[in-house]
């Protein structure tokens, strides 16, 4: 039996990698990456993360990248954001391809983990959380709620800040980029530069 693989998916007929199946109060949006559209280097740096452990482990893929680097030393998320490879799209146009002749509708796929963020727990068949799930079983169904709920929580929370974090050094940059343009522009034509203040006299 193939292994199956998360985060892996088509938009259209282009291959993909979601990075974040949905956005913080636009749940019909995710973010994807085309990996077509990605550098060799790039490509290979990406998928091999995307096929680790820590990857495979996690909800969402995005908490990874944002503690991983390229082969050139810039972290994934942000050289992703910056070069413009993140893509918002509907999420009814994202397949996910776990296995190369399996196909799940990201939409379909986002419904059941928010109800399974609600409170309902799958069966689970390892040892490991077997016995995890054996120690807590005098915990009661209202404290596993609460549990599920804080969980949701802090990965929206983590999400909300890595977003936030980009925009501001987003921000930044164009601040930068734009008294730039100010500074050159009044070199040019110094008439344009607004007067300045009257130094105080101490």
């Amino acid at each position: 039996m193939a292994k199956l693989l998360k985060h892996v998916g088509k938009f259209g007929e282009k291959p993909c990698v979601v990075v974040f199946r949905e956005l913080p109060g636009e749940q019909d949006y995710c973010l994807i990456v085309q990996t077509d559209n990605l550098e060799s280097r790039q490509h290979d740096d990406l998928m091999n993360v995307v096929q680790s452990l820590e990857a495979q482990e996690a909800n969402d893929i995005s908490e990874v990248l944002f503690r991983r680097q390229f082969t050139d030393g810039s972290n994934m998320l942000n050289s992703l954001h910056y070069g413009k490879k993140l893509q918002k799209v509907p999420v009814g146009l994202v397949q996910l391809t776990p296995a190369p002749n399996q196909s799940l509708p990201l939409e379909q796929v986002n419904a059941e983990v928010r109800k399974l963020k609600g409170g309902y727990t799958p069966p689970i068949t390892d040892e490991t959380h077997l016995k995890e799930t054996a120690k807590s079983t005098d915990e009661s169904s209202q404290e596993e709620v609460a549990s599920a709920d804080d969980e949701g929580v802090a990965s929206i929370a983590k999400n909300l800040l890595a977003q936030a974090t980009l925009m501001e050094e987003d921000a930044t940059a164009l601040l930068k980029e734009a008294e730039t343009k100010k500074q050159e522009a009044f070199r040019l034509d110094p008439s344009l530069r607004p007067p300045g203040r009257p130094k105080k006299i101490r």
